[in-house]
């Protein structure tokens, strides 16, 4: 029995070490170094927020299996990134950064992470900061994406057996700079009625690097295979980008991002 015991122990380890290596694979860490804020992100967790794509010319992307294909220059990774989370609870979280959002407490996360770093390290300054909090502030609501129309076509001629084709079309906005772009895309709330503005990271591999810091080579990607990011001073036209997708996407988006550079402030 004893014996039987010790075994079942040991399992048990092995498969909690196994599910929180697993688990600590699909975060997305922030890490500072001297002149960049690295990003790992996970390559090869298709159901994640980070996902692999090719490029295609309506600019939507096609998903591909990243362990199954070599990954080169038509390639992209596609983050929807995040800025807030309700606990403190995360590597990329800043606790410095609280705010107050419809009665729940929100701490700075991921995107907030990357700016409060990049502000730190002098890769952006507190005047593009304060630039960007006027510039939102400026912003009628009828401009923001989310108030953008949704088009559906329908079909005057029945198709087969009866049915009858319908359109729906999606706006799609995109800014691209020399080291990536920023893609804000409406989508049907999952627990609401109507449309939602998402924000999405586009990073080509070929800027992404390998755990060394060098860039990536093509090829296919291995079993849970992190890779990374930097965001420097030579790219911050990229993050900038970033923080104003989020401004013009909804008047949520544009209060909580204008919160939170208002905090980052605060603090330098």
């Amino acid at each position: 029995m004893k014996k039987f015991v010790v075994i079942l122990i040991a399992f048990v380890c092995v498969a909690f070490c196994a599910f929180c290596a697993d688990a600590d694979y699909k975060l997305v860490r922030i890490e500072t170094q001297t002149n960049a804020v690295r990003v790992r992100l996970p390559l090869t967790d298709v159901t994640g927020k980070v996902r692999v794509k090719e490029k295609s010319s309506d600019g939507f992307g096609i998903p591909i299996a990243p362990s199954k294909v070599s990954l080169g220059e038509k390639d992209y990774l596609e983050w929807q990134v995040g800025y807030d989370i309700p606990s403190t609870n995360s590597p990329s979280v800043v606790p410095e950064i609280k705010f107050i959002r419809n009665g729940e407490t929100k701490y700075g996360h991921e995107l907030s992470k990357i700016i409060f770093e990049a502000v730190r390290i002098g890769i952006l300054s507190t005047n593009d900061l304060i630039h960007e909090i006027d510039s939102l502030k400026k912003i009628p609501p009828s401009e923001f994406e989310e108030s953008q129309a949704v088009q559906v076509e329908v079909s005057t001629n029945a198709a087969a057996d009866g049915f009858q084709s319908a359109v729906q079309r999606l706006p799609q906005f995109t800014k691209s700079t020399l080291h990536g772009w920023v893609q804000i895309q409406l989508k049907q709330k999952q627990r609401a009625v109507g449309y939602q503005a998402m924000v999405y990271v586009c990073l080509p591999m070929a800027e992404v690097l390998a755990m060394d810091g060098s860039p990536r080579k093509p090829g296919s990607a291995k079993s849970k295979e992190t890779v990374y990011y930097d965001f420097t001073r030579a790219n911050s036209d990229l993050l900038l980008a970033i923080i104003h997708a989020f401004g013009i996407a909804s008047q949520q988006h544009n209060e909580d991002i204008r919160q939170i550079l208002g905090k980052i402030l605060e603090t330098n």
